[in-house]
């Protein structure tokens, strides 16, 4: 994908794969992916000092997930340390487009990758423009805003873009 914007910062954070995370043989349950992912979104807020959830009150917004897309290349499994890295590919006025990459601590290869849409909504679930004191937390963790368009998280290029109505 073309980007005619400097890409934003990166942001990797450790996880560790559990006993309770995993089926009988000892490989992780495809649901915790996702787990990972938003705790590598946690992560980047105290990392910044603050804690999503503080953020998120203080502001009076909240990030729902309106689109998410996985794709797991190979199993994680039980006593694994993940390196779950995390960035924003593209940003609107009320929206985020982040990536997730995951591999195994000192590997190249990918464990899993995730891509996800969320939309900044008030106290009453309606899309808001994301607030000032949240872009200056992120700093260059976000990229430039550009328009928004329809074509959303699908990674598949092949497939035709959806044209249905959103509530976001």
């Amino acid at each position: 994908m073309s980007q005619s914007h400097p890409q934003a910062k990166k942001f990797t954070t450790t996880v560790h794969v559990y006993w309770h995370e995993c089926d009988a043989a000892r490989i992780a349950y495809y649901g915790n992916f996702l787990k990972w992912v938003e705790q590598a979104e946690e992560d980047l807020f105290m990392a910044r000092g603050r804690t999503r959830a503080e953020v998120y009150l203080e502001l009076q917004i909240g990030f729902p997930r309106v689109e998410v897309w996985i794709r797991y290349r190979k199993p994680a499994r039980l006593s694994d340390t993940l390196e779950v890295t995390w960035w924003v590919e593209k940003r609107t006025r009320t929206s985020l487009v982040a990536r997730t990459e995951m591999r195994r601590r000192g590997e190249t290869e990918l464990v899993a990758e995730a891509t996800s849409r969320l939309v900044c909504i008030n106290k009453e679930f309606q899309p808001t423009a994301i607030p000032e004191p949240m872009i200056e937390l992120l700093g260059d963790y976000l990229p430039p805003v550009t328009q928004h368009t329809r074509e959303e998280v699908s990674p598949h290029h092949d497939a035709p873009a959806q044209k249905e109505k959103h509530h976001w």
